[in-house]
């Protein structure tokens, strides 16, 4: 088992509230770097993609399809890959 860390919405435009519109994973699923993990609406209506920095195991998401967000928010828990 790796370290436990914390998944967290990165700035993505000037505004800092995004929308979620959809997650790709469920905890479980192993994921690696620059696999997607969810994709937003910014405040100003464009949609982004948001990957993953490290790669491990989802233990557990905190968010979920249309909840709203802020930059640094907590997304999520995996234990990373060693």
């Amino acid at each position: 088992m790796g370290a436990l860390t914390g998944i967290r919405m990165p700035k993505l435009s000037d505004f800092d509230e995004y929308k979620i519109l959809r997650l790709h994973h469920k905890v479980g699923d192993a994921v690696k770097r620059g696999d997607i993990f969810l994709d937003v609406m910014t405040e100003e209506g464009n949609e982004r993609s948001v990957g993953f920095y490290l790669g491990g195991t989802i233990k557990e998401i905190t968010v979920s399809d249309g909840s709203y967000v802020r930059e640094d928010s907590l997304l999520g828990v995996m234990d990373e890959d060693k």
